[in-house]
């Protein structure tokens, strides 16, 4: 399956690092005509859109805001004439214990994570119509969405939003032949360094599939977001897709317990030989 993207307007949202510089360079190789790149840090934006000469532009941008919102769509439609793809990677993760955890953090993962993916939705949504593009939007969701974590209440929450937003704008542009999407990456590895110890033999414990027992890279996910992105998803609309290793699915069983299941018979109730 060779996923390309001549004459498609592309943006990508909280692309200064990690899953989102990767998105950019993805969809770049991909051969996009054009790419608007957007987040707040200015000095990361500038390094991930370095080199790809002018069909890549970076905006610096709070999606939190209406008009940074808007701007970054515009900015799309005026450089490039119109948009097709939208994907709101942009997020923050602030840690805190449940019971300290202060409204203003609250407000800002929310502000982020929710309002700003509701407003480049909907303003995506907009200009795909005007335009009379058959767009693709993808939102981010995590697998905190599902399992929580210490520390994590307002991004979790937010996060599990976003997957109901994602459902609500699916069925919204449905009529205006604009597919829905959201993606939900378990751990990324997006640092040069290792993981630390502890992290690593967390993975190993929670993953079931032994060779799938890591962190994932940002160019997996960025595989799975071009295939939404694409022609190639003309049947998918409203769904979450788990990037995650299958750590969702639960921890991998001891494998004397695995051996001793093997050899039951659930038919019958009795141990094979």
């Amino acid at each position: 399956m060779d996923i390309r993207f001549e004459g498609k307007t592309v943006i990508v949202t909280g692309a200064a690092r990690g899953v989102g510089r990767s998105l950019v360079h993805a969809f770049v190789d991909a051969g996009a005509s054009g790419i608007v790149a957007a987040d707040r840090d200015e000095a990361g934006l500038l390094e991930t859109c370095a080199g790809h000469g002018e069909h890549v532009v970076p905006i610096v941008a709070d999606i939190s805001a209406v008009d940074g919102a808007n701007s970054i769509v515009d900015t799309a439609v005026e450089r490039f004439g119109g948009l097709d793809v939208c994907v709101n990677n942009a997020a923050v993760a602030p840690q805190q214990s449940f019971l300290d955890y202060s409204v203003e953090v609250w407000d800002t993962v929310y502000a982020v994570n929710c309002r700003g993916t509701f407003l480049m939705t909907q303003a995506a949504g907009r200009a795909m119509i005007k335009g009379e593009r058959k767009g693709r939007i993808v939102n981010f969701s995590s697998g905190s969405a599902k399992t929580g974590g210490a520390g994590a209440a307002a991004y979790a929450s937010s996060r599990a939003a976003t997957e109901a937003l994602g459902r609500v704008a699916a069925i919204a542009l449905a009529p205006y032949d604009i597919l829905v999407n959201t993606v939900s990456p378990g751990l990324i590895d997006t640092q040069p360094k290792p993981l630390p110890p502890g992290m690593k033999a967390g993975l190993e414990k929670r993953i079931p599939m032994l060779p799938l027992a890591r962190a994932g890279e940002p160019e997996e996910v960025a595989n799975v977001v071009l295939f939404l992105a694409s022609e190639y998803s003309s049947y998918v609309t409203g769904a979450v897709w788990e990037v995650d290793g299958a750590a969702g699915v639960g921890s991998r069983a001891p494998k004397e317990i695995l051996d001793e299941d093997i050899r039951y018979d659930w038919v019958t109730g009795k141990k094979r030989d």
